[in-house]
Protein backbone atom coordinates (compact mmCIF):
# COMPACT_ATOMS: atom_id res chain seq x y z
CA UNK A 1 0.00 0.00 0.00
CA UNK A 2 2.86 2.62 1.08
CA UNK A 3 4.36 1.75 -2.99
CA UNK A 4 1.65 2.37 -4.08
CA UNK A 5 0.54 5.67 -2.45
CA UNK A 6 4.08 7.12 -2.99
CA UNK A 7 3.63 10.27 -5.37
CA UNK A 8 5.82 10.25 -8.40
CA UNK A 9 6.34 13.64 -9.31
CA UNK A 10 7.47 15.37 -12.65
CA UNK A 11 8.30 18.40 -12.03
CA UNK A 12 6.95 21.14 -14.44
CA UNK A 13 10.31 22.31 -16.22
CA UNK A 14 10.43 18.39 -17.93
CA UNK A 15 6.36 17.91 -17.96
CA UNK A 16 6.04 21.40 -20.48
CA UNK A 17 8.51 20.21 -22.40
CA UNK A 18 6.55 17.00 -22.79
CA UNK A 19 2.71 18.79 -23.03
CA UNK A 20 4.08 22.40 -23.97
CA UNK A 21 2.95 24.15 -21.35
CA UNK A 22 3.45 27.53 -22.36
CA UNK A 23 3.99 30.32 -20.06
CA UNK A 24 2.66 32.14 -17.17
CA UNK A 25 -1.91 31.34 -16.74
CA UNK A 26 -3.73 33.80 -16.97
CA UNK A 27 -6.12 35.63 -14.41
CA UNK A 28 -8.92 37.01 -16.25
CA UNK A 29 -12.25 36.23 -13.99
CA UNK A 30 -14.58 33.34 -14.35
CA UNK A 31 -16.78 34.05 -17.20
CA UNK A 32 -20.74 33.24 -17.58
CA UNK A 33 -21.31 30.33 -20.68
CA UNK A 34 -23.63 28.59 -23.10
CA UNK A 35 -20.59 27.00 -24.16
CA UNK A 36 -20.38 23.44 -23.85
CA UNK A 37 -23.93 22.09 -23.17
CA UNK A 38 -22.95 18.44 -22.15
CA UNK A 39 -21.38 19.51 -18.93
CA UNK A 40 -24.03 19.85 -16.28
CA UNK A 41 -24.86 20.37 -13.13
CA UNK A 42 -26.32 16.82 -10.18
CA UNK A 43 -28.28 17.35 -7.45
CA UNK A 44 -27.79 14.48 -5.54
CA UNK A 45 -31.21 13.78 -3.29
CA UNK A 46 -31.61 17.28 -2.71
CA UNK A 47 -28.92 17.76 -0.61
CA UNK A 48 -25.81 18.27 -2.16
CA UNK A 49 -24.90 18.86 -6.02
CA UNK A 50 -21.16 18.90 -8.26
CA UNK A 51 -20.72 19.34 -11.94
CA UNK A 52 -20.46 16.46 -13.62
CA UNK A 53 -20.42 15.62 -17.70
CA UNK A 54 -22.57 13.64 -20.47
CA UNK A 55 -20.78 10.46 -21.57
CA UNK A 56 -23.78 8.96 -23.58
CA UNK A 57 -27.33 8.96 -22.83
CA UNK A 58 -27.85 7.36 -19.76
CA UNK A 59 -24.39 7.79 -18.32
CA UNK A 60 -22.38 10.66 -16.61
CA UNK A 61 -18.90 11.28 -15.43
CA UNK A 62 -18.36 13.16 -12.08
CA UNK A 63 -15.92 13.12 -8.87
CA UNK A 64 -15.81 10.18 -6.62
CA UNK A 65 -16.34 12.33 -3.37
CA UNK A 66 -19.85 13.82 -5.15
CA UNK A 67 -21.06 10.09 -4.25
CA UNK A 68 -19.40 8.20 -1.92
CA UNK A 69 -21.79 8.98 1.03
CA UNK A 70 -24.87 9.01 -0.99
CA UNK A 71 -27.02 5.56 -1.71
CA UNK A 72 -26.58 3.01 -4.17
CA UNK A 73 -30.01 4.07 -6.30
CA UNK A 74 -29.86 7.71 -5.53
CA UNK A 75 -32.43 10.09 -6.22
CA UNK A 76 -30.61 12.76 -8.81
CA UNK A 77 -31.72 15.52 -10.90
CA UNK A 78 -29.60 16.44 -13.70
CA UNK A 79 -29.64 20.51 -15.22
CA UNK A 80 -28.21 22.89 -16.93
CA UNK A 81 -27.94 26.61 -15.23
CA UNK A 82 -27.49 28.89 -17.94
CA UNK A 83 -27.14 32.96 -17.29
CA UNK A 84 -29.50 32.25 -14.13
CA UNK A 85 -32.12 30.32 -15.96
CA UNK A 86 -32.48 26.21 -15.07
CA UNK A 87 -33.53 23.57 -17.21
CA UNK A 88 -34.20 20.18 -16.12
CA UNK A 89 -32.80 17.01 -18.17
CA UNK A 90 -33.24 14.16 -15.78
CA UNK A 91 -35.19 13.82 -12.50
CA UNK A 92 -34.99 9.96 -11.46
CA UNK A 93 -33.18 7.57 -9.78
CA UNK A 94 -30.03 6.63 -10.96
CA UNK A 95 -26.86 4.01 -10.43
CA UNK A 96 -23.89 4.95 -9.02
CA UNK A 97 -20.44 3.27 -9.64
CA UNK A 98 -17.50 4.74 -8.05
CA UNK A 99 -13.76 3.85 -9.35
CA UNK A 100 -12.99 0.85 -7.18
CA UNK A 101 -9.27 2.16 -6.32
CA UNK A 102 -10.73 5.33 -5.12
CA UNK A 103 -9.89 6.32 -1.51
CA UNK A 104 -11.84 8.82 -0.02
CA UNK A 105 -10.26 8.60 3.87
CA UNK A 106 -6.71 9.80 2.23
CA UNK A 107 -5.92 13.37 1.88
CA UNK A 108 -7.16 15.02 -1.29
CA UNK A 109 -3.51 14.90 -3.05
CA UNK A 110 -3.35 11.15 -2.00
CA UNK A 111 -7.07 10.58 -3.87
CA UNK A 112 -5.55 8.71 -6.81
CA UNK A 113 -9.07 7.43 -8.97
CA UNK A 114 -11.48 10.63 -7.84
CA UNK A 115 -14.18 9.28 -10.13
CA UNK A 116 -17.47 7.82 -10.05
CA UNK A 117 -20.01 7.09 -13.22
CA UNK A 118 -23.86 7.91 -12.54
CA UNK A 119 -26.08 5.83 -14.91
CA UNK A 120 -29.59 7.32 -15.29
CA UNK A 121 -32.03 4.67 -14.72
CA UNK A 122 -35.41 6.19 -15.28
CA UNK A 123 -34.69 7.77 -18.82
CA UNK A 124 -32.08 9.33 -20.73
CA UNK A 125 -30.51 12.78 -21.02
CA UNK A 126 -30.35 14.94 -24.35
CA UNK A 127 -27.36 17.01 -25.32
CA UNK A 128 -26.65 18.60 -28.71
CA UNK A 129 -22.56 17.17 -27.91
CA UNK A 130 -21.49 14.41 -25.78
CA UNK A 131 -18.37 14.74 -24.21
CA UNK A 132 -14.81 14.03 -26.11
CA UNK A 133 -12.29 12.64 -24.07
CA UNK A 134 -8.46 13.02 -24.36
CA UNK A 135 -5.05 11.60 -23.19
CA UNK A 136 -1.55 13.67 -23.15
CA UNK A 137 0.12 11.70 -25.46
CA UNK A 138 -0.64 13.13 -29.01
CA UNK A 139 2.48 14.69 -29.99
CA UNK A 140 1.13 17.04 -32.86
CA UNK A 141 2.22 20.77 -33.24
CA UNK A 142 -1.54 21.69 -33.04
CA UNK A 143 -1.89 19.40 -29.92
CA UNK A 144 1.08 20.76 -27.82
CA UNK A 145 -0.72 24.52 -28.68
CA UNK A 146 -3.50 23.44 -27.41
CA UNK A 147 -2.17 21.70 -24.13
CA UNK A 148 -0.76 25.82 -22.97
CA UNK A 149 -4.44 26.31 -22.48
CA UNK A 150 -6.05 24.51 -20.29
CA UNK A 151 -9.60 25.66 -18.52
CA UNK A 152 -12.73 24.25 -16.99
CA UNK A 153 -16.26 24.36 -17.01
CA UNK A 154 -18.31 24.14 -13.94
CA UNK A 155 -21.30 25.15 -11.60
CA UNK A 156 -19.65 26.11 -8.33
CA UNK A 157 -21.14 28.88 -5.98
CA UNK A 158 -20.77 32.92 -7.43
CA UNK A 159 -17.62 34.54 -6.41
CA UNK A 160 -18.32 37.48 -3.93
CA UNK A 161 -17.63 40.58 -5.93
CA UNK A 162 -16.28 41.94 -3.17
CA UNK A 163 -14.19 39.39 -1.26
CA UNK A 164 -13.63 37.24 -4.55
CA UNK A 165 -14.27 34.18 -2.39
CA UNK A 166 -16.98 31.92 -2.27
CA UNK A 167 -20.33 33.06 -1.50
CA UNK A 168 -23.44 30.98 -0.80
CA UNK A 169 -25.06 31.56 -3.90
CA UNK A 170 -25.40 28.86 -6.68
CA UNK A 171 -24.06 29.82 -9.58
CA UNK A 172 -24.51 29.50 -13.37
CA UNK A 173 -22.02 27.39 -15.95
CA UNK A 174 -19.12 29.33 -15.58
CA UNK A 175 -15.81 28.50 -17.75
CA UNK A 176 -12.30 29.22 -16.04
CA UNK A 177 -9.59 30.14 -18.06
CA UNK A 178 -6.06 30.28 -17.46
CA UNK A 179 -4.53 26.79 -16.15
CA UNK A 180 -0.96 25.40 -16.50
CA UNK A 181 -0.16 21.92 -15.84
CA UNK A 182 2.22 22.05 -12.33
CA UNK A 183 2.81 18.60 -12.20
CA UNK A 184 1.48 15.18 -12.75
CA UNK A 185 1.08 12.59 -9.25
CA UNK A 186 1.06 8.54 -9.45
CA UNK A 187 2.00 5.91 -7.56
CA UNK A 188 4.96 5.17 -9.89
CA UNK A 189 6.45 7.76 -12.48
CA UNK A 190 5.37 5.42 -15.82
CA UNK A 191 1.57 5.44 -14.48
CA UNK A 192 0.13 9.15 -13.83
CA UNK A 193 -3.48 8.87 -12.16
CA UNK A 194 -3.66 12.77 -10.47
CA UNK A 195 -3.14 16.48 -12.67
CA UNK A 196 -1.85 19.18 -10.56
CA UNK A 197 -2.69 22.55 -12.25
CA UNK A 198 -1.84 25.93 -11.12
CA UNK A 199 -2.54 29.81 -12.51
CA UNK A 200 -5.59 31.17 -10.29
CA UNK A 201 -6.26 32.63 -7.02
CA UNK A 202 -10.74 32.27 -7.56
CA UNK A 203 -11.30 29.74 -9.48
CA UNK A 204 -13.79 26.49 -8.75
CA UNK A 205 -15.86 27.52 -5.85
CA UNK A 206 -18.33 24.46 -3.92
CA UNK A 207 -19.78 22.93 -6.32
CA UNK A 208 -17.38 22.46 -9.39
CA UNK A 209 -16.41 19.27 -8.42
CA UNK A 210 -16.54 16.80 -11.14
CA UNK A 211 -15.85 19.14 -13.64
CA UNK A 212 -13.70 18.23 -16.63
CA UNK A 213 -10.51 19.73 -17.15
CA UNK A 214 -10.11 20.72 -20.99
CA UNK A 215 -7.86 21.34 -23.56
CA UNK A 216 -9.04 22.18 -27.36
CA UNK A 217 -7.87 19.84 -29.32
CA UNK A 218 -8.48 20.19 -33.67
CA UNK A 219 -10.93 23.34 -32.42
CA UNK A 220 -12.99 20.74 -30.46
CA UNK A 221 -13.28 20.86 -26.27
CA UNK A 222 -11.17 17.67 -24.91
CA UNK A 223 -12.06 16.74 -21.13
CA UNK A 224 -8.56 15.69 -19.88
CA UNK A 225 -9.45 15.06 -15.93
CA UNK A 226 -12.10 14.92 -13.86
CA UNK A 227 -12.00 17.68 -11.38
CA UNK A 228 -11.06 17.03 -7.86
CA UNK A 229 -10.06 19.64 -5.51
CA UNK A 230 -8.04 22.88 -4.10
CA UNK A 231 -5.56 22.70 -1.60
CA UNK A 232 -6.39 24.64 1.33
CA UNK A 233 -5.09 27.94 0.99
CA UNK A 234 -3.22 27.23 -2.26
CA UNK A 235 -3.61 28.13 -5.46
CA UNK A 236 -2.97 24.86 -6.62
CA UNK A 237 -5.92 22.45 -8.29
CA UNK A 238 -6.46 18.81 -8.45
CA UNK A 239 -7.99 16.51 -11.38
CA UNK A 240 -7.91 12.92 -12.03
CA UNK A 241 -6.09 12.27 -15.54
CA UNK A 242 -9.34 10.36 -17.42
CA UNK A 243 -6.95 9.03 -20.18
CA UNK A 244 -5.56 5.91 -17.57
CA UNK A 245 -9.12 5.40 -17.05
CA UNK A 246 -10.75 4.52 -20.38
CA UNK A 247 -10.69 0.81 -20.09
CA UNK A 248 -12.45 0.92 -16.57
CA UNK A 249 -15.40 3.28 -18.14
CA UNK A 250 -16.13 -0.10 -20.35
CA UNK A 251 -16.10 -2.59 -17.71
CA UNK A 252 -17.50 -0.62 -15.13
CA UNK A 253 -20.30 -0.80 -17.38
CA UNK A 254 -20.21 -4.09 -19.07
CA UNK A 255 -22.83 -5.81 -16.90
CA UNK A 256 -25.62 -2.86 -16.73
CA UNK A 257 -28.73 -2.38 -19.43
CA UNK A 258 -26.66 0.18 -21.10
CA UNK A 259 -23.02 -0.27 -21.86
CA UNK A 260 -20.27 1.87 -22.79
CA UNK A 261 -17.99 1.39 -25.66
CA UNK A 262 -15.34 4.33 -25.91
CA UNK A 263 -14.03 4.20 -29.28
CA UNK A 264 -10.26 5.62 -29.86
CA UNK A 265 -10.03 7.94 -32.87
CA UNK A 266 -6.59 8.00 -32.87
CA UNK A 267 -4.16 10.85 -31.29
CA UNK A 268 -5.25 9.81 -27.58
CA UNK A 269 -8.68 10.71 -28.29
CA UNK A 270 -11.82 8.86 -27.55
CA UNK A 271 -15.59 9.34 -27.18
CA UNK A 272 -17.81 6.81 -25.40
CA UNK A 273 -21.21 5.26 -27.22
CA UNK A 274 -23.67 2.80 -25.92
Amino acid sequence: MTTRFTIAVLVCCSLCSFLGCGGDAGQSPPRLTDDIDWVVRIVFADQHYCTGFVLSEHWLLTAGHCVEQALPNEQVEVSQVVFGDRSTLYDGTAELIVHPEYDGSTDLTHRWNDVALVGLRDGSVEVAERARLAGFNCSSTDDVQAQANLYAVGYGHEPDPDTGLCSGELGSKKRYDGFVVRQVLGPVIDEPREVELYGREDALCGGDSGAPLMFDRDGVPHAFAVFSGKALMRAIFYGSLIGPKIAWLDAATASTDAPLQCVDFGCDSWQCFE
